[in-house]
């Protein structure tokens, strides 16, 4: 019995042992989770102030693009020429597939997560090409600007990828020189920012109705490129129609979202008084 009395007193102290432990396990998580926000932060203000900086330098419109989200693969695409060039193969659209890669690549995912086995594989394939079209799209950026470290840029950028933007913050003030386009400006044949507004506009409603959570970012970023396609083509006296169309459905996801949030929170704030009222209620029977 005393043998059967030991094993059960070593089983109850064990929540309390587990209890002991875990202020100190909160407070680890606490200091990694801060230090992960100030390393993310540092390196959005350098990726941002080094895409500033050389989109300034080389009169590019809206060079303030480079402090917003997605948008700032926007101004990227536009510095390496709307090119992505591997080998001999010249990939064109970069200033839109830059920002709008992450999120078909959520689109899929959503949509191979509900084929077994062979929808993981499809998603760890796709996954690989995007980060293989980044990376590529990063080379011709450090290229343009530092042809002689461009390499060491790029194998530090990927194996340390918080060094990236650093590497981009110090090359900001260099001259610019595509050897693939020697020409200072490249003509945009097409109209990329309406484009832009208008597939952020529609993924902001779908992330309203699939419930992915992006829909108040994406949303403020299409309204962002609506405005700015609106402005540039009524001066161009060329048709507004598809930035029109991004600015309506940008709002109306943003509005989807807001009110989607401000649900949530009365609901939580409903059942939060309901708990109360019960637990009140309790005191007093």
């Amino acid at each position: 019995m005393h043998m059967y009395d030991d094993y059960l007193g070593d089983i109850s102290s064990q929540p309390d042992s587990f209890m002991a432990i875990m202020p100190v396990i909160m407070s680890v998580l606490g200091i990694i989770l801060v230090v992960s926000l100030v390393i993310g932060l540092i390196c959005y203000v350098f990726n941002s102030l080094g895409l500033y900086t050389m989109a300034k330098n080389r009169n590019l419109d809206n060079p303030w693009l480079a402090w917003i989200p997605l948008a700032s693969n926007y101004l990227m695409g536009e510095l390496i020429n709307d090119d992505v060039s591997i080998s001999t193969w010249h990939i064109p659209y970069a200033k839109l597939f830059l920002p709008l890669m992450g999120l078909a690549l959520t689109v899929v995912m959503t949509i191979l997560g509900f084929i077994p086995y062979l929808g993981a594989f499809m998603g760890i394939i796709l996954s690989l090409a995007l980060s293989f079209y980044y990376y590529a799209a990063q080379f011709w950026l450090y290229s343009i600007y530092d042809k002689d470290h461009r390499v060491l840029y790029l194998v530090l950028s990927i194996i340390f990828p918080f060094l990236g933007p650093i590497f981009v913050f110090i090359i900001r003030n260099r001259d610019a020189y595509d050897e693939r386009h020697p020409e200072e400006v490249i003509a945009e044949t097409y109209d990329s920012k309406s484009i832009l507004a208008l597939t952020l506009g529609i993924f902001s409603i779908v992330s309203f109705i699939t419930l992915m959570g992006s829909g108040l970012l994406t949303g403020a970023v299409g309204l962002i490129f609506g405005m700015i396609a609106m402005k540039e083509r009524k001066l161009q006296g060329l048709p507004t129609g598809m930035a029109m169309a991004g600015l309506i459905c940008s709002i109306i996801g943003m509005a989807f979202t807001v009110l989607m949030i401000f649900a949530c929170i009365a609901c939580v704030g409903l059942g939060g008084m309901g708990m109360l009222g019960g637990l009140m209620n309790g005191m007093y029977y």
